[in-house]
């Protein structure tokens, strides 16, 4: 993407029109919910019931591999919100290994690997990689990985086994929504909020509750952003190659320091005051 690019001005329509709409979907939206609108005791007691069986679940494989394809908003100075998106294959393997190749709506591929000894993120559109010892567990790799390395690891909650104990501690005023479809699965819609969060989960039905689709409103955030996933093409329990967790670097692939490590060197890391459109 190009980190200078600044938001063009767009044209309106008729503010006439315009209020009118949204008194029109506005009415018609509040009387919707008002019919659908589920018992509040019975509605977080089925919701509640539902997050603790996906989070049991997913806390209980060995090891899985699916896609998701990620959108997410940044606010720029001006206020306004920009989407970027990505799509991200996932495989775990429990107990210490995991990768995840993306490709950013830029085109733009990397590549973070867990391989039970180090941790290697590869960014292919620069040629350069980073790496550091990993942590024993996945568990605390991933925790090193985001806090200490300061990097992005989306919906890094649901490849922890601590999703068992975590969720169900962040999750407040959870509500059954609907039960409805999500690429073609019959699913459970369920959303709650934690302190800085409102979030939605649709779980697929039946003996593997998976999650389908995730959205996550930063209601703390200055705009309060949002963050949506959609998780397809679920492969839980089945043997992965080892060969899937070695490394293979690109040619003429230069290693760096992770920005994090430079930073306290003193140094300035690369791109760090490129614009203000980032992903």
């Amino acid at each position: 993407m190009n980190p200078n690019w600044k938001a063009s001005p767009r044209g309106g329509i008729s503010g006439f029109l315009l209020v009118s709409a949204l008194l029109v979907t506005g009415a018609v939206a509040a009387q919707e919910a008002a019919t659908r609108a589920p018992a509040t005791a019975e509605s977080e007691r089925d919701a509640t019931a539902l997050l603790k069986s996906m989070a049991e679940y997913l806390a209980g494989l060995e090891s899985f591999r699916c896609t998701t394809t990620n959108g997410y908003e940044t606010v720029q100075a001006n206020g306004q919100k920009v989407e970027f998106g990505e799509t991200r294959k996932i495989f775990l393997a429990r107990p210490n290994r995991l990768r995840v190749d993306e490709v950013a709506s830029d085109g733009v591929s990397d590549l973070t690997l867990f391989d039970g000894k180090q941790i290697t993120a590869v960014s292919a559109g620069f040629s350069v990689y980073a790496q550091a010892p990993q942590p024993p567990s996945l568990e605390d790799a991933l925790v090193y990985f985001v806090r200490d390395l300061r990097m992005r690891a989306p919906l890094a909650l649901l490849l922890s086994t601590h999703v068992r104990t975590d969720l169900l501690d962040l999750a407040k005023n959870v509500e059954y929504v609907e039960s409805t479809k999500i690429g073609g699965k019959d699913a459970h819609h369920v959303a709650a909020q934690s302190e800085s969060v409102d979030f939605e989960l649709w779980i697929a039905d039946g003996k593997k509750p998976l999650p389908l689709r995730v959205v996550i409103t930063y209601k703390t955030a200055p705009g309060q952003p949002k963050f949506w996933s959609d998780i397809s093409n679920w492969k839980t329990n089945r043997r992965i190659s080892d060969k899937t967790f070695e490394l293979e670097l690109p040619e003429a692939t230069r290693q760096i320091p992770f920005a994090v490590q430079l930073s306290a060197l003193g140094a300035t890391p690369p791109d760090a005051a490129s614009g203000e459109v980032t992903p």
